[in-house]
């Protein structure tokens, strides 16, 4: 149990890493164009990669349902914070977008399942817990960075985009907490929170990302579109190592669905 939440922190300790990327205002302005469409591919890449093919392979059936689910809750969601920050910040120049708490929440809801397979895995056996934490660290750390560079586009100062993304990143330790508190039934469930958090990704790469690209940077197409390729690739490249490690060591059972069924 130690070194399942031992394996969580460090996994939550990757949301500190974005800051390295942003270290003064000018830096953060020229990298802007850049780092929302590598966003948008790492966030992509990450759906259709990851969570929904671990949805899908537990659930068939209902998991395309959860997913939607997850797309029109979170549709529902921003239209709620928007409403309420044009109501209540009016004329404020600095205001936080609501982009950045969809993101946060998201996020949350993505490390709790993270939290679900970690936990899982050093159930079955410690060695197959230590390998599905690489693996999901190798997600991780691009796809925090895309995020803190998200919130960052949003209006969050340095410091409390890292102190939110953090806090939002802890809830991977709460995900391990709940297999050990219900082992089999939320390991079991997996699927919901795998697919709520592809839908609310889905809606923040296609809905404000996507069409925040269109509207600020269309005099820089082939930058942007170069920068989504590059977040797509990432994500492809690392899963593929993470799935060439286990093999190597014969565990192959360390994606998230399959750690969830057995």
């Amino acid at each position: 149990m130690l070194y399942a939440f031992l394996a969580s922190g460090a996994v939550a300790l990757c949301s500190l890493v974005g800051i390295l990327f942003f270290k003064d205002t000018g830096t953060m302005r020229g990298a802007h164009r850049f780092i929302l469409p590598f966003a948008v591919g790492v966030f992509l890449s990450i759906i259709f990669l990851e969570l929904v093919p671990e949805t899908l392979a537990a659930a068939p059936s209902a998991g395309p349902l959860t997913i939607i689910a997850g797309f029109f809750l979170f549709y529902y969601l921003a239209h709620v914070l928007t409403t309420y920050h044009h109501h209540h910040n009016e004329g404020c120049e600095d205001c936080v977008d609501s982009t950045g708490r969809m993101v946060l929440i998201g996020d949350a809801i993505h490390n709790i399942a993270d939290g679900v397979v970690i936990g899982s895995a050093f159930l079955l056996n410690p060695s197959l817990g230590i390998v599905t934490t690489i693996g999901i660290i190798m997600h991780e750390l691009p796809q925090e960075i895309a995020e803190f560079g998200v919130l960052i586009g949003s209006g969050y100062s340095r410091s409390r985009a890292l102190f939110l993304n953090f806090l939002s990143a802890l809830s991977v330790i709460l995900g391990t907490a709940l297999v050990f508190l219900f082992a089999a039934h939320a390991a079991a469930y997996i699927w919901v929170l795998t697919g709520v958090a592809a839908g609310n990704l889905l809606y923040i790469a296609t809905s404000d990302l996507i069409p925040e690209l269109q509207r600020t940077h269309r005099h820089h197409f082939y930058q942007v579109f170069v920068a989504a390729l590059a977040g797509v690739l990432l994500i492809f490249f690392s899963l593929s190592l993470a799935h060439t490690y286990t093999e190597e060591h014969g565990l192959e059972h360390t994606d998230g669905h399959e750690a969830a069924v057995l």
